[in-house]
């Protein structure tokens, strides 16, 4: 016999909405393959970090923006990977980064060179 009785969880549509915004992460596309190949041959966690900017800014439908600690945390990306995955998009073109004292790096998808940037 147990001590305790059996135990389980009640979801919640708190619980449930954190669940389905986690479960349901994605990345729209298109992306373009020459500026994920460009991506993945950069050293490092360059080519994770961007593509959670391409997503972040799908997402929000802005063109600049900062990438959530949680979201990098999910992908294993510490903030000194950040800073090196941004240094390394930005010298390939990319990005572009606009730093403020005090803030977090605001990043802009660079446009694809003669393509669109969708």
């Amino acid at each position: 016999m147990h001590d305790q009785p059996n135990e389980r969880e009640i979801p919640t549509e708190l619980t449930a909405g954190i669940s389905k915004r986690i479960a349901g992460r994605f990345l729209k596309g298109p992306i373009p393959l020459v500026a994920i190949c460009a991506a993945a041959q950069l050293p490092g966690q360059s080519l994770a970090l961007y593509l959670a900017i391409r997503h972040r800014s799908d997402l929000t439908r802005s063109e600049k923006i900062t990438v959530p600690a949680t979201l990098l945390r999910s992908l294993g990306i510490n903030k000194d990977a950040k800073a090196r995955a941004l240094k390394h998009l930005t010298l390939a073109g990319l990005v572009a980064v606009e730093r403020r004292r005090g803030q977090s790096a605001r990043i802009t998808v660079t446009p694809e060179p003669g393509g669109r940037n969708d």
